[in-house]
């Protein structure tokens, strides 16, 4: 029996385990939107931007372990998806976009013409400007091949390392009639996946019993390869502190014993201190970014011995801060080997007790944060939004101070996930995404924490809260414009503010207007004197609410390591242990004393 594309390509959905699609509507997407409500179980959510699909594609993913899907139309549908396809091939997550496109026989691809701009109705080449951004793109241009095309995107963007696929589908391919039996299949190469051999595991063993102040790092490898409970096993068999990435923080939860912080730039000092003073690291699933080594590669844990576990063979060739023993496997068999081998180490209680004292004090909360004036300091909201969220609760953040604030200062417990455009720094990203996590219908509210410039890059998905009733509660921190650019405008720049805040030129509506604009419930907090009823209130909402927070307009990002502007024009940065506010000269002294000591 024939059917077309569009319907073949829904029913395989289907049996994928797919239920819903992000999408905006457009022409050359025809066929592709007709089967949405056809075929019992994949639902749909129709959004106001194509890029606030893919986002939203992106979190539904991340949220549910499963493929996220995004359809969008061609041209400048299909453009407006590139941030959304960046950010998730950055951040590893696993989305299915199809792009509708003109008909086969009006499309550059097919013209032979080299050089050619334009053939069909709204025409753009959208593959060629998606393949560094894809592990597959492609136009499909014979119905006979779409079941191979299908297949091999969907096992390519949920086998290795996860990421984004593009398929590119005429208008005339998508409602061609096929007949699912005569379609061939796509076989993958028989290819020797990427393992960890004995000697290296014989040696990353002897690394570990040997060391004296081991620490792991734990990164987002480790949720992507669905190997966290038995994370949660290693780390309670080798008894080491762990630090966490910005995209690996909800790996372990803070008040695990063996947590420490997180390490970074703009991470917290007990994350820091330990990597800094560490013998061993073992990173696990993480990428060791800037965001997290800091951008001075030779001052990056200078005495460890550094072991990486990374499935990517593009991020083990980089050589920036001296990785010793570098292993080239997935982070499931790595733990489980090392589970395995039952290893009883040489780490001593002072190792782990001094780690725990730097968690204890040096909390981000004990920092010598403004909490003087009437607006709330951003600190203060996260520590409380900490401790009334539920264990079920996905907390999504957005860039700029919220990015930072969030994985500085948020207490995720056993069972939270957190969620952020951790790689690219999308603004506007929190939004869409968290429309994307609430629509999977776990158990649990989807709690957005976003500022209010980044709210106006994506403000259209209040109206999606809207419609579809999404559990989703939108905290939006009001400190006029961007304050991320302020502080750099005031610190390297020399107080010559443009385009950050009311002052500079960037307008910003009443929060609560748009909220009523918008049909939501509002809630306005303007003293921390509130903020604890006035969060309970928020999240006891049924369905979506807006809640704006009255933040301190200067708000410092802090502790953090800072850089300084030398006579040359570049940039020096501290080594991660001497954050600003800086500890005296003799305190810093005498932790990492006491540290190494051991």
């Amino acid at each position: 029996m024939t059917m077309r594309v569009a319907d073949y390509i829904a029913k395989r959905l289907l049996e994928r385990g797919a239920r819903t699609v992000f999408m905006l509507n457009g022409g050359m997407m025809m066929h592709l939107v007709d089967t949405l409500g056809r075929h019992g179980g994949l639902a749909y959510v129709a959004q106001h931007h194509e890029q606030a699909s893919a986002m939203a594609a992106d979190g539904y993913a991340r949220r549910s372990g499963e493929l996220g899907v995004c359809y969008a139309t061609s041209g400048p549908g299909a453009t407006n998806l590139v941030t959304g396809i960046a950010g998730a091939w950055q951040d590893s997550t696993p989305v299915l976009f199809l792009t509708g496109q003109s008909k086969s026989t009006q499309t550059i691809q097919k013209s032979g013409i080299e050089g050619l701009r334009q053939y069909g109705t709204f025409e753009v080449d959208v593959v060629p400007v998606v393949q560094s951004l894809t592990k597959y793109a492609v136009m499909v241009l014979d119905p006979k091949t779409i079941r191979y095309h299908l297949e091999k995107a969907l096992h390519l963007a949920t086998t290795g390392r996860p990421g984004p696929v593009l398929l590119d589908l005429p208008l005339d391919i998508q409602g061609a009639q096929i007949d699912p039996d005569a379609l061939q299949g796509f076989m993958p190469e028989d290819q020797p996946s990427a393992a960890m051999t004995p000697a290296q595991l014989a040696t990353l063993s002897q690394l570990l019993v040997g060391a004296k102040r081991p620490l792991i790092l734990a990164g987002q490898g480790i949720r992507c390869a669905g190997a966290v409970d038995a994370f949660h096993q290693l780390v309670d068999q080798l008894n080491i502190p762990v630090a966490t990435t910005q995209l690996g923080k909800d790996t372990l939860p803070y008040a695990h014993p063996r947590f420490v912080g997180h390490p970074g730039p703009k991470g917290d000092r007990p994350g820091n201190l330990a990597i800094q003073t560490a013998d061993l690291i073992l990173s696990i699933g993480c990428s060791l970014h800037a965001q997290t080594t800091g951008w001075e590669n030779e001052l990056f844990a200078p005495d460890a011995i550094k072991v990486q576990i990374e499935l990517d063979a593009a991020v083990l060739a980089r050589e920036q801060i001296g990785v010793s023993l570098k292993i080239q496997a997935g982070a499931q068999e790595v733990i489980d080997s090392l589970l395995a081998q039952k290893l009883q180490l040489k780490t001593n209680d002072a190792w782990r007790d001094c780690c725990a004292s730097w968690k204890d004090r040096f909390q981000v909360a004990k920092e010598p944060h403004d909490t003087d004036g009437p607006a709330i300091n951003f600190y203060e909201f996260a520590e409380a939004l900490s401790r009334q969220l539920g264990n079920d609760a996905c907390i999504v953040a957005d860039a700029g101070s919220a990015f930072y604030v969030m994985g500085q200062a948020l207490r995720l417990k056993q069972g939270q996930r957190f969620i952020s455009s951790g790689s690219l720094g999308a603004m506007g990203f929190a939004l869409p995404a968290a429309t994307g996590a609430a629509a999977t219908g776990l158990a649990g509210s989807t709690v957005c924490v976003t500022g209010d410039g980044s709210l106006m890059t994506n403000l259209h998905e209040l109206a999606t809260m809207k419609e579809y009733q999404l559990d989703l509660k939108l905290f939006v921190v009001n400190n006029d414009g961007y304050v991320s650019m302020r502080n750099t405008q005031r610190d390297f720049c020399a107080g010559h503010y443009v385009g950050a805040d009311a002052d500079s030129g960037v307008f910003i509506p009443a929060i609560g207007a748009l909220a009523d604009a918008f049909g939501l419930p509002y809630i306005r907090c303007e003293s921390a004197a509130e903020l604890e009823e006035q969060i309970r209130e928020a999240l006891a909402v049924k369905g979506p609410v807006v809640c704006e927070i009255v933040a301190m307009r200067d708000q410092k990002i802090i502790p953090a390591v800072i850089s300084v502007k030398l006579p040359d024009g570049r940039m020096r940065s501290a080594p991660l242990h001497n954050m600003y506010p800086h500890l005296s000269d003799e305190v810093l002294a005498q932790e990492l004393a006491r540290a190494t000591a051991q």
